[in-house]
């Protein structure tokens, strides 16, 4: 009789913490349904892309970054990998929350590519391959402007590549960065390219494209040169040599990049 008793109390407390469990799991997916229909970027204008990442983990269990563009992308002449703006923008996302804790940026970082070049069938299908969610374009202008390529065709490439990626990669999320300030005697005394124009043509260029197109578009380049004001320093304290940053130029832009962009709402990049 007595073990009857045990075996009915401990089924009766089993049952109860199956209860209790179904209970906290029922609690949890309501909690999850509601944090969806709030960031959800079809009903919400106002989400970051933050929020955006967040809705990815949520709605699929995962999601990642790349990013695409020159040298300055790949993270040429910071001291060591861990200090590229890609790695140091990786750990500041993860720690941000704990659904992005996992979150990956993968680099499609081409040294000496233009926009055009990075039209080439292998990278634009890598970068497909990824599937990325969202897309951190760089555009590449330094090259651009160091090649005279010109305006016509910077603006053909960057079309293309927004095109590309948006019709192959459904839901895509798609940001155009402006690479970092650099010195102006990079190529010659003068500044000037065989077309006649300076860095800051190219960049001033690839931002009205963006403007005209309705792109998300971040002033890396501006916000660099403004808070090195603030600190009193020149360009080339935040360079390791004429073109790329050193590490204390790839902080800079990774603090920016997430404070001034990707925590800020998506609807004001246009």
């Amino acid at each position: 009789m007595k073990k009857i008793v045990k075996l009915l109390l401990a089924s009766a407390v089993l049952l109860m913490l199956l209860g209790m469990v179904r209970g906290e799991y029922r609690q949890k997916q309501t909690e999850i349904q509601s944090e969806l229909q709030r960031l959800n970027p079809r009903t919400n204008s106002d989400i970051t892309y933050l929020d955006f990442l967040t809705y990815r983990v949520l709605q699929n269990n995962h999601a990642n970054i790349a990013m695409l563009g020159s040298s300055v992308t790949k993270g040429v002449g910071a001291s060591s990998p861990e200090f590229s703006w890609r790695a140091l923008l990786q750990k500041e996302i993860r720690q941000a929350s704990r659904p992005l804790q996992h979150i990956t940026i993968a680099n499609h970082g081409h040294s000496g590519y233009s926009s055009v070049m990075l039209l080439r069938n292998d990278i634009l299908f890598n970068v497909i391959k990824g599937k990325p969610d969202l897309l951190i374009l760089e555009t590449s202008v330094i090259n651009n402007y160091r090649q005279s390529v010109s305006l016509e065709d910077t603006k053909s490439s960057l079309e293309q590549l927004y095109s590309t990626f948006t019709r192959q990669i459904p839901g895509v999320e798609i940001l155009f960065i402006s690479p970092n300030p650099i010195l102006k005697n990079n190529l010659n005394s003068s500044g000037l390219n065989s077309l006649g124009l300076t860095f800051e043509d190219y960049v001033d260029f690839t931002e009205q494209i963006s403007r005209e197109n309705a792109w998300n578009y971040f002033d890396t380049h501006g916000q660099i040169s403004k808070e090195l004001g603030n600190r009193n320093f020149e360009v080339k304290d935040a360079l390791s040599d004429m073109i790329h940053p050193n590490d204390l130029g790839y902080q800079i832009w990774a603090d920016k990049l997430l404070s001034e962009s990707l925590k800020k709402p998506i609807s004001t990049h246009h």
